[in-house]
């Protein structure tokens, strides 16, 4: 649907920072002309937009933008339930399955366990005050984390893991694409088939650098946008060297 496009257009638009909340949007006969698309179909999206609660519009008083879509700027490794409160949103999960496997040969050299080893896979669907975010399937070695409920995956995994479990979480590997999202995915997100999102890849590691669990997430980047902010550190004592030596 044409409109739905401009929907999500909009949306980017909006949650961006080209604009704060009470900006006034441009009227809707340039809209429509920088989309292009019919005045119909731009009243068709803004509807949508204020429904939502982005926007709000006034017969001759023009459109503004009356909230914000979640944003948040990470400075460090946050679990998606820590980057949601940071920004004071409200987090939850809806367990999908959550179920014992035996290990495929993947997900065993992911978690560098032995073929068929039993793992534990949860699929959850994320939200951020009652948005749907991201959709996440994730598994983790039962014998390494044998006390592992839905429960706990309702929750935060990371606060498990750190809280019960008393692992440190050293760092992530993470791998990001972007995919067209299958039929049963765009509707957990309420996207199109059409619509692009982010699929990643994401492998946490403790202090001794051993593999904790391995995830993948299918993002809704309408909805859920993230401002990375990386340090480049120094390792000590390293020096560079020249080409050839």
């Amino acid at each position: 649907m044409v409109y739905q496009n401009i929907v999500n257009l909009l949306k980017i638009k909006i949650n961006g920072p080209l604009y704060n909340i009470g900006d006034l949007l441009p009227a809707e006969k340039e809209l429509a002309e920088y989309y292009k698309v019919s005045r119909n179909t731009l009243r068709k999206a803004l509807a949508v937009l204020e429904q939502d609660g982005l926007i709000e519009r006034k017969h001759g008083a023009g459109t503004w933008v009356k909230n914000k879509h979640f944003q948040a700027s990470v400075t460090h490794l946050d679990s998606f339930t820590e980057i949601a409160r940071n920004e004071g949103k409200t987090p939850s999960s809806r367990i999908l399955k959550f179920e014992l496997q035996a290990a495929s040969e993947d997900i065993a050299n992911a978690l560098r366990l032995p073929p068929c080893e039993a793992v534990y896979y949860a699929k959850r669907l994320r939200f951020i005050d009652n948005i749907a975010m991201q959709l996440e399937e994730t598994w983790l070695s039962v014998t390494r984390f044998p006390d592992l409920t839905i429960g706990h995956m309702q929750k935060s995994k990371y606060a498990y893991i750190e809280k019960e479990c008393g692992v440190k979480i050293e760092g992530c590997y993470e791998s990001i694409i972007p995919v067209l999202p299958s039929p049963e995915q765009a509707r957990l997100l309420h996207i199109s088939a059409k619509d692009p999102i982010i699929r990643m890849q994401t492998q946490a590691v403790d202090e001794y650098h051993q593999p904790i669990d391995y995830s993948i997430l299918y993002t809704n980047i309408f909805e859920f946008q993230v401002k990375y902010y990386l340090p480049r550190q120094t390792v000590p004592g390293l020096q560079l060297q020249k080409a050839g030596q």
